[in-house]
């Protein structure tokens, strides 16, 4: 009786110290003001999710995957209790809402154009008292890049308008933490389901619903990449399936939510076979279809505008320049050649999943993962669509890049002049985890991946 009751009562405690992590997080002061013991708080927290993922894959099925959805939710309920901690994205996506409900086109105008200064609301666009309220300049808006267009792709400005129009400016940022808590429910939910579809044991839920990656970033921060995550979980869904149309019409729409899960496109290629002409036109198309639509309306009202600051950001974040590529640039290499070593790494891995065609799972995390090493990007919340895809592949030592990403953020946001070695040793050390994870794999029931072979039904 201790065996079995020790796990569960380990869960539990877990569970409890999770929550009040949460709370306390969402509670707190912003990064600004809070400084690195926010980021000590993370630690603590990642060590309590990973006590409880051992925990769940302990307990009885019946037991673990209900116990591991209750807490999810509740760990997302309490880090709604206070404004975004780490980031000031979704005021972005509050403005973008508001300029398209009022019949402008998203892509038209940056946020301090004179043209729009109509639809500026107190609550963006602060009087003096709450810019100083914000330890900001008289003047001041809470949207980032106020003097550039919009970066975000069609789909998820459709989804802005959406939740302004259902939420309206008054909610202020609740209304986008709520947004992203029913979305990243909506996952958590489908995570048993798409597990068993490629038969993998459903505890492992418990790997992405107890993270505390999606409940800060989805919802507390309400960043529209936990979206896209459940775009592609049910791409994963619909090919478990046998539908590579919707599989494919999926995986187009996360794309047009965040452009880096264009690259899962490729193992789903490799799960169909280079060789099944039909079910990857039916692939392909599907994807391709959502890119038409998305953009077409947006093309024919103000042309290329459509890409936004998306040059200027590459630009911002020096990717042009080879200074972001934190892992190929330990060779010291100029800026071309670094930014080619990179693209080769990331074209390794995609070599690899299309000749070897991993499992869908195995492949998307690869090649997220691959993206993610090989750009070592400054935001953390990027890692939430590998983290869900891992989960299903049970890649568990792919979490150590989801994790990697925050002594970095803080540091780059901290301006600490020791940004660049604390990226390089946090990203080199998840290189080394996912590296020996690749050896040391989690026990499962035979993978037993479905793949494009037999009947297919038409969509």
């Amino acid at each position: 009786m201790e065996r079995r009751g020790g796990p569960a009562t380990a869960f539990v405690i877990a569970g409890v110290l999770g929550v009040g992590f949460s709370l306390e997080f969402a509670t707190g002061e912003p990064l600004r003001n809070a400084g690195w013991a926010l980021l000590v708080r993370l630690a603590g927290w990642t060590v309590v999710w990973a006590v409880a993922v051992v925990c769940a894959l302990r307990l009885p099925r019946r037991v673990a995957v209900p116990a591991v959805l209750a807490v999810a939710v509740v760990l997302r309920l309490a880090s709604l209790a206070g404004q975004p901690i780490l980031s000031d994205d979704l005021y972005r996506y509050a403005w973008d809402g508001r300029v398209q409900v009022s019949g402008t086109d998203p892509y038209r105008y940056p946020p301090d154009s004179d043209r729009l200064a109509g639809l500026r609301e107190e609550w963006l666009w602060p009087d003096a008292e709450g810019c100083a309220r914000l330890q900001r300049p008289e003047g001041c808006t809470r949207i980032n890049r106020a003097a550039v267009h919009t970066i975000y792709p069609p789909v998820a400005e459709a989804w802005f308008t959406v939740v302004y129009r259902v939420a309206g400016i008054g909610t202020h940022h609740k209304a986008w933490q709520v947004a992203g808590l029913l979305g990243d429910v909506a996952l958590v939910a489908l995570l048993p389901a798409v597990l068993r579809a490629y038969k993998r044991d459903e505890r492992w839920t418990a790997l992405y619903a107890l993270s505390p990656i999606p409940v800060v970033e989805v919802v507390n921060n309400g960043h529209v990449d936990g979206l896209a995550a459940l775009f592609a979980v049910l791409a994963l869904l619909a090919f478990a399936r046998r539908r590579p149309g919707w599989a494919g019409a999926l995986i187009g729409a996360a794309a047009m939510i965040k452009l880096y899960p264009a690259v899962l496109g490729l193992a789903f290629v490799a799960g169909v076979g280079l060789r099944r002409r039909a079910p990857l036109a039916r692939l392909i198309g599907g994807a391709a279809a959502v890119v038409v639509v998305g953009y077409l309306p947006h093309v024919a009202a103000v042309g290329l505008r459509v890409l936004g600051y998306l040059p200027g950001y590459l630009r911002e974040e020096k990717y042009a320049e080879g200074g972001r590529y934190l892992l190929a640039g330990l060779l010291g290499l100029p800026a071309g050649p670094t930014a080619v070593l990179a693209g080769a790494g990331l074209a390794a891995v995609a070599g690899w999943v299309l000749l070897r065609r991993p499992d869908v799972p195995r492949g998307c995390a690869a090649l997220i993962g691959g993206l993610l090493l090989a750009v070592t990007p400054v935001q953390p919340w990027y890692a939430v669509t590998l983290l869900a895809v891992a989960t299903i592949a049970v890649r568990p030592a792919w979490t150590a890049l989801a994790v990697a990403g925050y002594p970095y953020f803080f540091a780059v946001l901290l301006d600490s002049p020791h940004a660049v070695a604390i990226g390089r040793v946090s990203f080199g050390l998840a290189l080394v985890v996912v590296v020996l994870g690749g050896r040391l794999r989690p026990p499962h029931p035979d993978l037993v991946a479905p793949r494009m072979t037999g009947e297919l039904k038409v969509t």
